[in-house]
């Protein structure tokens, strides 16, 4: 039993290992098991999922490709098939499979009320109030929530939740242009839109109200002059 075990805990601290590289979960089972005899560390494996990998937002976070790794040590397949005998099943019994998943996949039918139809999934953004820039009827399902936002934030992924926040949202110029882009050359890179200060519905919106409460503020404003007064200001000091 003494062998057995000691070949069962190489084999977790090495997967832990090669997932947390500051080995913060092995060290973690390490105290845990040396407390134990042997028959209590067997009981300890007939609970439900004995082994838990402990995370430490920013800290202890592993890359997909420390799985990778880890799934290589233990010498299982990260991809398979799954059996879905839900959708069909063919005369002999056996049930199609699907295209390889990652083991993760969770084989659970969905239910009637969560068929895409029924959800509030938009893959349109053609209905909008072109006063505020939101997106209404069927087609505000496609807005992203504040916490989508604080996620990105979080991650320090700003060129994305400037994308979504300014050509895939109210930025009607830069949306157009990136429109473009894409049917031209079949892509389009962030830095090659052009998006001004002034190009969002939104924030035009929001300055109109704050200029009715005679409130001055820099949201699209440029030295307490609105965009349209300082362009024609400014054409004018170049006519003379």
């Amino acid at each position: 039993m003494n062998a057995k075990r000691k070949q069962a805990e190489e084999l977790i601290y090495k997967v832990l290992d090669t997932a947390d590289k500051t080995k913060t979960n092995s060290d973690y089972y390490k105290k845990i098991f040396a407390k134990m005899d042997d028959k209590q560390f067997e009981n300890f494996f007939r609970n439900r999922l004995p082994l838990r990998f402990h995370m430490d937002v920013f800290n202890v976070e592993p890359k997909m490709y420390d799985i990778v790794d880890a799934f290589k040590v233990l010498n299982k397949p990260l991809f398979e098939k799954v059996m879905m005998p839900h959708v069909y099943v063919d005369r002999n019994g056996v049930p199609v499979e699907s295209k390889e998943a990652m083991v993760i996949y969770i084989n659970i039918k969905r239910m009637k009320q969560m068929n895409t139809k029924k959800t509030s999934n938009a893959i349109n953004i053609d209905k909008r109030d072109y006063k505020t820039g939101l997106l209404t009827s069927e087609d505000k399902g496609g807005k992203e929530t504040g916490r989508e936002f604080e996620t990105l934030a979080i991650a320090g992924l700003d060129n994305i939740m400037n994308e979504f926040a300014r050509p895939k949202a109210d930025s009607m110029a830069a949306m157009a242009q990136m429109s473009n882009e894409i049917a031209s050359k079949g892509s389009v890179s962030y830095s090659d839109l052009q998006i001004s200060k002034s190009d969002s519905l939104g924030k035009n919106a929001l300055n109109i109200y704050l200029m009715g409460a005679h409130i001055h503020s820099n949201l699209v404003d440029i030295n307490y002059m609105t965009p349209w007064t300082a362009k024609n200001k400014q054409s004018k000091i170049e006519r003379k």
